[in-house]
């Protein structure tokens, strides 16, 4: 049951995380959580409720926020995984998504380079 328990605990903290990524990359922007629910179709309550963790946010409402705040999804899970912050400074919308795309590139690269290794470390 401790493993239950933990397991539960992880959860309840990643999205507690998650919340407040949201709440600092919004007031960062100075934005208010009225806004930011006009922007994705939420009540302000919910918007409350999601930064302080109290409400679990679903995958499209977690998208339509960080578009709304000019962030990469994946950025608010990743950095609620690191226990980071959203940057401060977002890049504005083409250099973030030439940045996103390079590191795909780049992950991309990396995954290419280590399979041919592979391939010749298996050739006789």
């Amino acid at each position: 049951m401790t493993d239950l328990v933990a397991a539960t605990a992880a959860i309840t903290n990643l999205y507690k995380a998650i919340g407040a990524n949201i709440a600092a990359a919004r007031q960062q922007r100075g934005a208010r959580q009225s806004d930011l629910a006009d922007a994705v179709g939420l009540t302000r309550a919910s918007i409350a409720n999601i930064e302080r963790g109290e409400q679990r946010i679903q995958v499209h409402t977690l998208i339509a926020c960080a578009q709304a705040l000019n962030l990469d999804p994946a950025d608010l899970i990743s950095q609620a995984l690191e226990g980071s912050t959203p940057m401060a400074d977002p890049l504005p919308g083409g250099q973030r998504e030439a940045a996103l795309l390079t590191r795909r590139l780049v992950a991309a690269r990396d995954h290419i380079d280590a399979l041919l290794t592979h391939l010749k470390e298996e050739q006789p």
